[in-house]
């Protein structure tokens, strides 16, 4: 019966639409809502970001962003809109702090399962049946959600999924209208759309939001030798009156507000240095990226450079003869290549920086799943590097189950939290994952020895995915939170219930910034003694108020020569203390 139906299902169009919004509910809840709001907002980024908007959403101030009392312009208003949004619609809580992340994901991963139901790569695209059709979007759906990068980042709130998804969408949208030059109106809908989409990138992060895909769309349409012909189709003063209607209303607002603190700390620092010099200590080589993209989009990584190689991109008079409706996979690479060197040539470096390559990356993959496993399946399969793929991914699937087994003496020893070892042993989590982990490689295994399971190897990594966001990260993150995040929290909160107004705060050590949003008291970040003691001495910092509440580690309560009688001790968590000292007796301990 279920052969039966799995070989004419598609004669039931409502029965496949069913199917596949059945498929993109369930796979958008396992990856980006349940257990959304289980931890406590994280240390640094998150904090911040979440702060900003939650300063949004106090002030009603929809123009100025602040934090810690300050205007904070390293990134526009967009993020920080949506998240003040959520606040005021669902009240202030983690969740409803990351459910606009999970949203920008989640439409990403929809529209990718649109384009890749009806166009496909170079090929004979014309022999796929429809039911092959709709195996391909099932799969790239999951590709497209199932990584760490999608995941990762749509469960948490900050500013890279708002871009990543709006550039990844505007690419989408500008591709679907390109591929259909045969139907006028939908083509210019979605030319029109695409705009859209870049001005949200660009209230999200600024320029690059449209830079990057305006530079990758200029580059293929280049490649095609399609570059003039596009110009003539699309309606460019529609398009470009899109786009500032929606972009210009904040950016204007904000520099008569703000005036030269804006546009010098916004377009000068923010975004001209951060591509120009290292902002933040955060440099990298010109490789720096190289390892992410096996990371983010791990473990269908592998895959991606059989999935590029079988493009055949070289092969230019092929590509410019190809109709448009078979040049996803080209447009993807190019999409992928563009965000890539570009970021690489940046001074500043972070990984969230190259989040756009994931969904471009993941649609090369499923058309290399999707189109080689229904067409080329006995020429693709039995090759060597196919082979050398899945057998790379067993041996992760074994080696992963071996670092799951001794995760626990792994965890015990960070000095910063000792006791987290033992009670991630104690929970059995280590011994279910590896467990998994080790029937997931046997699985795979099986799958690469019978030649007629091979094409359907990509299942194990959809297990895989759905395991560790099913079994394991239920139980584990509130085991996480109490050890790692909950104690900083508590203590966050007895700082705001004991700081006197305008006492000042000090964190010494790493800057954990939610003390900031847990606390609601402006705190100073020092990571260094003689830092705080120089601000003490600063008659433009300095107040009236004889005491100082510092938030430290006992090294650093060391080196500033602290004995026990020199400070009111009110209270402690986990490695940290608070205490209350007089900010004479601070200065009489230094030299």
């Amino acid at each position: 019966m279920l052969k039966t139906w799995w070989q004419s299902f598609d004669k039931n169009p409502r029965q496949c639409w069913l199917i596949s919004i059945l498929w993109l509910v369930l796979i958008s809840w396992i990856a980006f809502f349940w257990n959304l709001g289980v931890l406590g907002v994280m240390d640094k980024t998150e904090a911040l970001f979440v702060e900003v908007a939650h300063q949004v959403y106090l002030t009603d101030d929809w123009i100025t962003p602040r934090w810690n009392w300050q205007t904070f312009f390293d990134y526009p208003i967009w993020g920080y809109w949506m998240v003040a949004l959520s606040f005021k619609l669902f009240g202030v809580s983690e969740w409803a702090a990351r459910l606009p992340v999970a949203l920008a994901a989640i439409a990403l991963v929809v529209l990718s399962f649109y384009t890749l139901r009806y166009f496909g790569l170079n090929g004979q695209d014309e022999q796929l049946e429809t039911r092959q059709k709709w195996i391909r979007a099932w799969i790239g759906t999951g590709i497209v959600a199932l990584n760490p990068g999608w995941v990762g980042w749509g469960r948490t709130s900050v500013t890279d999924m708002f871009l990543s998804s709006a550039i990844a969408m505007a690419m989408l949208s500008f591709f679907l209208g390109y591929a259909q030059p045969d139907n006028p109106k939908v083509q210019q809908r979605w030319y029109l759309a695409a705009p859209v989409f870049a001005a949200i990138a660009v209230l999200a992060k600024g320029p690059v939001g449209l830079l990057l895909p305006a530079l990758a769309i200029s580059i293929f349409l280049i490649y095609v030798g399609q570059f003039w012909q596009v110009l003539r189709e699309i309606k460019l003063i529609a398009m470009i009156g899109i786009f500032l209607v929606i972009t210009v209303p904040w950016y204007a607002a904000a520099t008569q507000v703000n005036g030269a603190e804006f546009i010098g700390t916004f377009f000068g620092f923010s975004n001209f240095q951060r591509f120009t010099s290292v902002l933040y200590r955060h440099a990298g080589p010109w490789y720096f990226y190289l390892p992410y993209c096996f990371i983010l989009l791990f473990p269908w990584s592998l895959f991606l450079p059989l999935a590029i190689a079988r493009l055949q991109f070289w092969r230019k008079k092929v590509w410019v003869s190809t109709p448009r409706n078979r040049q996803l996979g080209l447009f993807c690479l190019v999409w992928f290549m563009v965000i890539l060197v570009f970021f690489s040539a940046a001074a500043t470096k972070l990984p969230g920086y190259i989040l756009p390559i994931v969904p471009a990356g993941a649609i090369m993959i499923t058309l290399f799943w999707g189109e080689e496993m229904l067409i080329d399946r006995e020429k693709v399969y039995q090759q060597w590097p196919f082979l050398t793929s899945g057998i790379i991914t067993t041996i992760l699937f074994f080696g992963l189950a071996i670092a799951a087994f001794i995760s626990p003496q792994l965890a015990g020893s960070d000095p910063a939290f000792p006791t987290f070892g033992a009670t991630l042993e104690a929970s059995g989590i280590p011994v279910i994952f590896g467990v998994i982990l080790t029937a997931l490689g046997i699985f795979s295994a099986i799958l690469l020895i019978k030649k007629n399971y091979r094409p359907w190897f990509w299942t194990s990594n959809i297990l895989f995915f759905v395991s560790l966001l099913t079994v394991v990260v239920p139980p584990l993150a509130p085991i996480m939170d109490s050890q790692r995040q909950l104690p900083f929290r508590e203590l966050a909160k007895v700082v705001g219930q004991v700081a006197k107004p305008q006492e000042l705060v000090f964190l010494m050590g790493y800057p954990r910034y939610s003390l900031v949003h847990y606390s609601q008291h402006r705190v100073e970040f020092l990571d260094d003694v003689n830092f705080a003691i120089d601000y003490l001495k600063d008659p433009t910092k300095i107040n009236s108020l004889p005491t100082v509440l510092i938030v430290t580690e006992p090294k650093f309560m060391d080196r500033f020569g602290l004995k026990s009688g020199d400070y009111q001790l009110i209270d402690e968590k986990g490695v940290y203390k608070l205490i209350r000292v007089s900010k004479a007796l601070l200065l009489e301990k230094q030299p």
